[in-house]
């Protein structure tokens, strides 16, 4: 396997500093992908945190009253896929 195959060993070379840079390269402009990384580092602080970025998420989409048009329906559904996997996560003890 060649060292610029892209997988897990190959980018953890690249080292933290590199890969936060590509990281937010990559969330802007994307607010759900934004939303997953501000939730990987509240479930880094504890899962009081994570609780409470879960909280406000389901306020906001209990706030909202837009119409979820069919081609964002797939997007939608990974979004909620999403929460509930960070309810699921177990602790880091």
């Amino acid at each position: 396997m060649t060292k610029k195959t892209l997988n897990k060993k190959n980018l953890e070379r690249l080292g933290g500093e590199k890969l936060a840079d590509l990281v937010m390269e990559l969330v802007q402009g994307n607010a759900a992908l934004q939303r997953r990384a501000r939730m990987e580092l509240s479930a880094a602080n504890g899962p009081q945190d994570v609780a409470v970025d879960i909280r406000k998420r389901f306020a906001s989409l209990r706030r909202s009253t837009s119409f979820i048009d069919w081609r964002k329906q797939r997007e939608f559904a990974k979004d909620l896929n999403g929460l509930l996997d960070m309810m699921r996560m177990k602790p880091l003890n």
